[in-house]
């Protein structure tokens, strides 16, 4: 019965497709729904996007170089290469008797300067001794020799003033001497006119009467205007010793207003000394500081340029890298300029180590952390790229079954918005067909 039923389906199939037309039309049915059914499924159908961008994976922070801005020549080197070193730790220690020594010329010239400052102001001020604000006994040699010159130079200069006026104070002594003398005698001169007034009224009463001749009278007057010049001469010889005196008053006064003039000046030559002191010696202090190298972070060294003690490094010169061992992972990637308006700050992203093989390879996933404002171009990278940096999740790093290291080459992947087959194949045509139509 199933033979027959074969046989005849069999026949009848023969003589479906024995009419002409017959086989064409199946054909062109077949590929008409497998037409419509790819065009259904390219138009409606998501396909999954992604942006990738090719980097390596980074210490946050990335490697610190270690350079030394002054050059020198090389005292000690106390680290290799790959070696783990802390913050703050000595890596290269620079001959330092050229450097130290210029600071210490300065710094002596800053104490002599202080010590000047200290005495004049002490000058200007009228007092007996500089303060020099430190003990004596417990400062420094050079300072403590400034200190010694300081207070020598004052009492020296204080000594030939007092020479120069004491010519001047002589002569006012002597002058006042001179005045003292002379009032005595003009106070003589001025009782023996009193007394000789009463005789002289004696003798005129006398005269009067008869009893004393004119004579008398004549001899008393002439000693009464003898004793009035004599008065007169007198007060003239005090009133000539007092004049110098104020004029040898006055050239002390001049002599010290030219003293005080010259402190001042000096005061204000020393000042700007020390003004333009204080920055030579804070240079000169760092440069000092910085013949010891010590470590930026603490992690490990890589890339040592110097091998030799007594070499010579110069001004700005790399020494080494070291690449910091707190700091978390993150991965430095190059975007395509294409895909900028498919990455965002904020946005997931997985992170695959592309020199890891598949079997090994951990399931890493981040954030996108920044993105460049602008691109980045420079002589390998051709058109240009967007720096884009990831943060990778904490977790995922601690589940890793290998080592992260910085540098391992990775891919970033930031998954796009889906897309439809059509908008795959036709959105460059139309693009290309929208700035072919425009009119130029």
């Amino acid at each position: 019965m199933s033979t027959l039923g074969a046989t005849y389906v069999t026949s009848r199939e023969r003589a479906f497709y024995a009419r002409p037309g017959r086989p064409a039309l199946v054909g062109a049915i077949v590929v008409g729904a497998f037409t419509s059914a790819m065009t259904l499924w390219g138009t409606l159908a998501p396909i999954s996007g992604a942006a990738i961008a090719s980097g390596n994976l980074q210490v946050e922070g990335r490697r610190q170089s270690v350079q030394h801005p002054y050059g020198g020549v090389i005292r000690q080197l106390l680290v290799r290469d790959g070696a783990h070193v802390e913050k703050g730790q000595l890596l290269v220690a620079l001959d330092d008797s050229d450097p130290r020594a210029k600071l210490e010329v300065l710094v002596a010239d800053r104490d002599a300067a202080r010590a000047a400052e200290a005495r004049l102001i002490a000058e200007r001020d009228g007092r007996t001794a500089p303060d020099f604000g430190v003990d004596a006994q417990g400062a420094k040699p050079a300072l403590r020799q400034a200190m010694a010159n300081e207070i020598a130079m004052m009492a020296a200069r204080r000594h030939q003033f007092e020479a120069e006026t004491a010519v001047l104070k002589g002569k006012i002594a002597e002058l006042n001497a001179q005045i003292g003398g002379t009032q005595a005698q003009l106070t003589g001169t001025e009782k023996q006119r009193e007394l000789l007034s009463d005789e002289m009224g004696g003798a005129q009463r006398l005269y009067e009467q008869g009893y004393t001749p004119k004579t008398r009278i004549l001899a008393l007057q002439r000693e009464d205007a003898k004793l009035q010049a004599d008065i007169g001469a007198q007060r003239a010889t005090i009133a000539g010793m007092q004049q110098q005196i104020s004029q040898n008053e006055l050239e002390i006064a001049k002599a010290e207003r030219a003293r005080m003039s010259e402190i001042t000046d000096q005061l204000r030559s020393t000042e700007n000394k020390l003004a333009e002191l204080a920055p030579k010696i804070e240079a000169a202090t760092d440069v000092v500081t910085r013949t010891e190298i010590r470590a930026p972070a603490t992690g490990s060294v890589v890339g040592l340029d110097v091998f030799t003690e007594g070499g010579v490094i110069q001004p700005g010169a790399k020494l080494m890298d070291i690449v910091p061992s707190d700091n978390p992972l993150i991965v430095d990637a190059q975007l395509k300029l294409s895909d900028i308006n498919d990455v965002t700050v904020g946005r997931r992203a997985e992170v695959r180590l592309t020199g890891v093989n598949y079997i090994e390879r951990p399931r890493l996933y981040g954030i996108v952390r920044t993105v460049s404002a602008d691109r980045v171009t420079n002589d390998k990278s051709g058109p240009g790229y967007y720096a884009v940096e990831v943060s990778l999740e904490p977790e995922d790093v601690k589940k890793s079954r290998i080592e992260l290291q910085s540098g391992m080459p990775a891919e970033v992947i930031v998954p796009t918005r889906p897309r439809t087959l059509f908008e795959y194949l036709f959105g460059p045509l139309r693009d290309e067909l929208t700035r072919a139509f425009r009119e130029r």
